[in-house]
């Protein structure tokens, strides 16, 4: 009788551990990062009778959870990487919008200003046509300044998502540890902690948003955790710090750097797996740099070529050459904060028809100064002819360099934020020339069609760098597409492996009460035929 009261017993244990797991099974279906749960079940072996070996029922060694490696670890880098393009996209798009082409762009704008010498020619001397031409350079350095303002202001909130996106991952990161601490307690007990790994396994997917981490198991149950290359960001429940550092040439930017031991190291951002941390550090580096100094420089030379056909014409009595119209931020030279030298150095722009979109970086190395564009170019020995020709540069140096200290050299960041209009009274506008009365006006109006910057007329020039966001929008629309996509599918693939299927579980339910009651009819019988016995020997 023991033996059949035991098998029963084990039996109806075995069907409640797998209706009860089935439950939670179903409760979770929709909770985030769980994986579906299975009782795990081994014959209870057999006992030898001479009759031969008559089985002892069935032993439960443990629940197990639903998990393939092999597709967590895609997920992960697929979300990292969707994460990553979904940022850089989204500050693309605030930077086209900046860009109009329409009536209150800033082609439009500048082609206003210029057509605007039309009356000022047919008739030099009417005061309302001269004040067309100042109110309309208003409109334009207004304008100029308020792209420029919206691009800076689009920094300052890169900046401040990244000094956010870095909290946010601290605080992952932190959470993670603990979690390790538990599971590396409760290792020892020989059973997997189901939920306590989904958790962890959530949060890492949660810091996969922020930025890409590499997974490396420990025999103890815990992970470590690496992040651009190799660097380590945790280990056991050791988690190191991610920090926002200020960039070294401008305080105005963040870079990432993690502390460890007491002090700060910056991070290559170039090798950071992905993220949106690492897509906010590439659009800061590689787009709106570009966009800044675009605007930059079509200031410099609207500034320069207009001050200087303006120099060339007359005035109205006292006759004097055309005062300069409009003023423009200077360049500068940004020295790191890691120089150990005393040099300087000075920068002024001796043809804004040359500047480039892309900004400079000086450095010293065995006893000489190398230059290279950023943000990749290649070092070069720095010729001051060669800066000349190629980016309309002089620069002049004073004190003492060291070896490794660099410069951040940008011709036309500043440009745009501080145009203005210095010229007030429109009876001097110089709308004659020496040799003609309608000369210089007409002047003027034809330098629509100049192609005065790199190539290009002042209209095309703007035409271009519209395009040439579009085609990053462009650009970083079909990556984010793709990643998001890829990240997508490698998400399903999981959930169709570790996920909850509520039909599955349905029939499961049905299975495990059948054999729940199945196991209650053998106990049923057991006491039957007990009570039978009992009745015999009572007679």
């Amino acid at each position: 009788m023991p033996g059949i009261i035991s098998l029963g017993t084990r039996a109806m244990f075995a069907a409640q551990a797998q209706l009860n797991t089935t439950a939670a099974n179903i409760s979770n279906a929709n909770t985030p990062g769980y994986s579906r749960q299975t009782v795990e079940l081994e014959t209870a072996g057999g006992q030898f009778t001479g009759a031969g070996f008559f089985g002892k029922g069935v032993n439960i060694t443990t629940v197990s959870r639903a998990h393939d490696a092999f597709l967590s670890r895609e997920v992960t880098l697929s979300q990292a990487l969707a994460a990553h393009d979904a940022a850089r996209l989204e500050q693309l798009q605030r930077v086209e919008r900046v860009f109009d082409l329409g009536e209150n762009g800033l082609g439009a704008r500048v082609s206003a200003f210029l057509n605007a010498f039309v009356d000022v020619a047919s008739d030099p001397n009417d005061p309302s046509a001269r004040q067309v031409v100042l109110s309309r350079a208003q409109a334009l350095t207004s304008q100029v300044r308020s792209v420029a303002a919206q691009l800076d202001s689009i920094q300052t909130g890169v900046t401040e998502d990244i000094k956010t996106s870095v909290d946010a991952a601290n605080q992952l990161v932190q959470r993670i540890a603990d979690l390790n601490q538990q599971i590396a307690r409760v290792k020892g007990f020989g059973h997997e902690p189901n939920d306590l790994l989904d958790q962890r396994e959530q949060l890492i997917n949660e810091l996969n948003h922020y930025i890409g981490v590499t997974q490396i198991p420990a025999s103890d149950g815990t992970v470590g955790l690496f992040i651009g290359g190799g660097q380590k960001l945790l280990l056991g429940s050791n988690a190191l710090e991610l920090r926002a550092l200020p960039d070294t040439y401008d305080s105005s930017r963040v870079v990432l750097g993690v502390h460890e031991g007491g002090v700060d190291r910056r991070l290559d951002d170039r090798v950071l797996g992905g993220g949106s941390i690492a897509g906010l550090l590439r659009f800061q580096r590689e787009d709106l740099p570009v966009a800044i100094n675009e605007v930059g420089r079509l200031a410099g030379v609207i500034a320069a070529r207009v001050n200087a056909q303006h120099a060339a014409g007359t005035t109205p009595p006292p006759v004097a050459p055309g005062p300069p119209i409009f003023a423009t931020g200077a360049p500068r030279a940004l020295p790191a904060s890691t120089n150990t030298g005393t040099a300087a150095v000075g920068v002024v722009i001796q043809d804004a028809t040359l500047l480039s979109a892309k900004d400079l970086e000086l450095t010293f190395r065995s006893g000489a100064w190398q230059v290279r564009e950023l943000p990749d170019g290649s070092f070069t020995a720095l010729s001051a002819a060669q800066l000349l020709s190629d980016h309309g540069l002089q620069l002049s140096f004073s004190g003492t360099a060291q070896e490794g200290d660099r410069f951040l050299l940008e011709p036309s960041r500043l440009v745009a934020a501080s145009m203005d209009v210095v010229l007030n009274d429109p009876m001097r506008l110089a709308a004659t020339s020496a040799t003609e009365s309608n000369g210089n006006a007409k002047a003027m109006l034809a330098l629509r069609d100049e192609r005065m910057v790199r190539g290009m007329t002042l209209a095309d020039a703007y035409a271009g760098v519209t395009a040439s966001v579009g085609v990053r929008v462009m650009g970083a629309e079909a990556a984010s597409e793709m990643s998001s996509s890829i990240a997508k599918d490698a998400e399903v693939r999981r959930n169709n492996v570790e996920g909850v299927n509520l039909d599955e579980e349905a029939a499961r339910l049905i299975q495990f009460q059948q054999a729940y009651q199945a196991a209650a009819k053998v106990l049923q019988v057991a006491q039957s035929v007990f009570d039978t016995l009992l009745q015999t020997a009572a007679r």
